[in-house]
């Protein structure tokens, strides 16, 4: 009896003690277990932060990086064996970790996240905030612009409109023989910026909220990146043969480079001739296009109480300028200043430009992408630049790519 007695009691313990973790199945720990995947300088970033936060409060964050094509499923298999990781830097959130975010309303409030950055759900619950901003943008090979004896904009006041920069980027090619006038990386994300400072929306909603449209804007655009692609004022070969556009650049031999500002530290560190960040011509609207990755903390993990303690710790403003500045990252919270080791005048421009972006349409391709496939929709398969590289290709016209991207969005944005 006494025998029996005591395996029941010991049974009854253990089963006691896994229910009293903070997840269903998790083993309590006092550890706390972060998920990051990104380039050495931020997974050294993220591991300073873990080593401060230990120093400060005796607590370990435990860094794993794992590769970025295997973080979602990584996650989503932790989070489907209620092992889920305490907290995740993520590109997006799945529809399987809807249920089990953590409420981080009251820490983006405190930390002043951008809006069209931070991810809510349907009851306007915060569930995954912004860890940084990238944005598109202009480089310019100044070395080449002072051979040519061509000026550029230094001032807000002085911003080209796209006809004028095209101008002036063709006589600087004119004048120092250089390859073409400007690389565009091969990216839609690119082609969406492009759109908006021609006025227009992209791809959104009809007025009935049941199927996507777009606007002659919109369109006037895209005849436009063709027209610049077949004038050869552009490589097509960076969409239609994926040509390296960073390569291109950085070989001195391209005045400008429409890219984004995930490519300063970078150049910091490998371009040896004189580049700066400019300001980007417009023709209707001073527009950006914003990406980043967002921090999400797991209800079913072992510490959940203690990884979201680290999450409110790190965006406190001392702390999340130092990630910031480890990382290179352009912040994601309001009225932040951040200085540099390298770059800083490039960060500068970065920031003015996103400040001076006020329509919400800068942020809106991240933010519906991340909540959309959280309330279980598809999501986009690509098809917006499969259909222009058809289209440089000459295999469509330009109206059937129009066409196939709206498909895409409906089949993503508005079936489930």
């Amino acid at each position: 009896m006494k025998k029996g007695f005591g395996i029941g009691l010991a049974m009854a313990l253990s089963l006691l003690l896994v229910g009293c973790g903070n997840g269903a199945g998790a083993k309590k720990s006092d550890t706390v277990r972060l998920f990051v995947s990104g380039d050495t300088s931020e997974g050294n970033a993220y591991s300073k932060m873990a080593k401060k936060y230990e120093k400060e409060t005796g607590i370990k964050v435990e860094v794993t990086d794992v590769p970025y094509a295997d973080l979602t499923t990584k996650v989503t298999k932790a989070v489907q064996s209620n092992d889920a990781p305490d907290v995740a830097r993520v590109s997006g959130v799945q529809p399987d970790w809807a249920d089990y975010l953590v409420d981080l309303t009251s820490v983006a409030k405190s930390a002043g996240t951008l809006d069209s950055m931070t991810i809510r759900d349907k009851n306007d619950k915060v569930k995954a905030l912004p860890t940084d901003v990238t944005a598109v943008g202009m480089f310019i090979n100044a070395d080449l612009f002072k051979k040519a004896g061509v000026s550029y904009p230094t001032s807000e006041k002085d911003i080209w409109t796209w006809d004028e920069f095209i101008e002036k980027a063709n006589q600087v090619k004119a004048k120092t023989n250089a390859k073409y006038s400007m690389v565009m990386d091969g990216s839609d994300h690119r082609l969406r910026a492009f759109t908006y400072q021609y006025g227009g929306k992209d791809f959104f909603l009809n007025s009935k909220k049941t199927s996507y449209k777009t606007d002659q804007a919109t369109i006037t655009a895209l005849k436009k990146f063709v027209e610049l692609n077949n004038e050869g004022f552009m490589p097509k070969s960076v969409w239609t043969s994926n040509e390296d556009a960073a390569s291109l650049f950085k070989s001195g031999q391209i005045p400008a480079y429409y890219s984004g500002s995930w490519q300063i530290a970078d150049f910091s560190k490998n371009i040896d001739f004189d580049w700066k960040a400019v300001y980007m011509p417009y023709e209707k609207t001073r527009a950006t296009n914003m990406g980043g990755n967002f921090l999400v903390a797991f209800k079913n993990s072992a510490n959940s109480t203690g990884g979201k303690k680290f999450v409110k710790w790190l965006y406190k403003k001392e702390n999340y300028k130092q990630l910031c500045q480890y990382a290179g990252y352009i912040p994601a919270v309001k009225n932040l200043d951040i200085k540099y080791k390298n770059g800083q005048a490039a960060y500068d421009v970065y920031n003015q430009e996103i400040a001076a972006a006020a329509e919400p349409i800068s942020g809106k391709q991240t933010t519906d992408q991340v909540t959309m496939t959280m309330k279980g929709y598809k999501g986009l398969t690509g098809a917006y630049r499969d259909s222009m590289v058809k289209v440089l290709n000459k295999e469509i016209s330009l109206d059937d790519a129009i066409k196939d991207t709206i498909k895409d969005y409906n089949d993503g944005y508005a079936k489930k």
